[in-house]
């Protein structure tokens, strides 16, 4: 299905959203989003501070925090959707394609047919229309990252696992935190959309970023990098196939570089993890961007960068790891 004839009703509802949160005395805090992995992110959407809201209009990370409110959204808040409200549809294989060998034997079993069906819950017109385009996006990403080319060719979806992991429950969370009909959470929405749709975001009054309601300022002070890299590996690795980190094992950290403000650029670190039942040992390296943690480089596969868990990221800003 498509929505475009919806998306000028959303947009224009957001237009309305503009002096309904410039009366209701919204604050930097009025959205409660303590907790979730992507509370910066969330937190600078709701600012109307896209500049620094460390996501990207066409990236993963933002599809699945907008694929993830919507379900979420449609689950808790029915009643709150608007007039215009659309069903969510799924896909079902309704035909299967089997292979037989000469035996007769079944050596493999692959959907031929798929049937689109409603699913029972609605949500937003205008913010559906943004996440099927995005969806459509992930699948040709997926489907280029099984085709044979060079250097390491899961990488995309392994940066994809690692970025839908850590959205995991963040908006049932922030669902639980924030009331369906209050203001915060419609500016938040209206951002969420206005963000993904190239528009201009809603500001608050006082025109307040994410760095401004984080503080900070004066001389770095230096964290426990042992606690980080551990943090780190253990996030990263609930999207591993086969190993299984030994958490706490992390040894020889070292930072290698730093800036000319003394923070890290880059730290190396060894650990342990157990592979098919025995020990064994690696080493990863964790490089930083802007201040903070923006890569990990595992020894199995160097040269890809491995998402690290912007819950991590954030606890680390705040100094949780000093």
């Amino acid at each position: 299905m498509r929505f475009s004839a919806h998306l000028v009703v959303g947009l224009a509802a957001c237009i309305g959203l503009a002096s309904l949160s410039a009366q209701s005395g919204l604050g930097a805090s009025s959205l409660k989003a303590d907790g979730l992995n992507y509370e910066s992110e969330v937190q600078a959407i709701y600012l109307g501070d896209f500049a620094n809201a460390r996501l990207e209009p066409e990236g993963n990370a933002y599809a699945f925090l907008l694929q993830n409110y919507i379900d979420a959204f449609s689950r808790k808040c029915p009643r709150a959707l608007p007039a215009n409200r659309v069903e969510i549809t799924a896909q079902r294989c309704v035909a299967d394609r089997v292979t037989r060998n000469g035996f007769g034997v079944e050596v493999s079993r692959t959907c031929a047919q798929y049937q689109t069906y409603g699913t029972g819950r609605f949500a937003d017109p205008a913010l559906m229309e943004i996440s099927g385009r995005l969806e459509r996006k992930q699948s040709r990403e997926i489907l280029g990252s099984i085709i044979p080319q060079r250097g390491d060719p899961g990488a995309q979806t392994r940066r994809m696992t690692d970025v839908a992991l850590a959205a995991q429950g963040d908006m049932d969370r922030l669902l639980t935190q924030n009331s369906c009909t209050s203001a915060a959470l419609k500016r938040f929405q209206a951002n969420l959309q206005r963000f993904g749709s190239g528009s201009a975001p809603l500001r608050l009054a006082n025109g307040a970023t994410l760095a401004s309601t984080r503080g900070g300022g004066g001389a770095y002070v230096p964290s426990n990098y042992g606690k980080l890299v551990d943090a780190l590996i253990a996030e990263n690795s609930r999207g591993w196939m086969f190993n299984r980190y030994m958490r706490g094992s992390v040894s020889n950290v070292s930072v290698t570089r730093k800036d000319s403000a003394g923070r890290p650029l880059s730290i190396s670190a060894r650990y342990r993890f157990n592979q098919m039942g025995t020990p064994s040992s690696g080493s990863v390296r964790v490089e930083y961007r802007e201040g903070r943690p923006a890569c990990l480089y595992f020894f199995d596969a160097p040269s890809t960068c491995r998402v690290p868990s912007p819950g991590v990221v954030t606890a680390y800003e705040k100094g949780e790891y000093r």
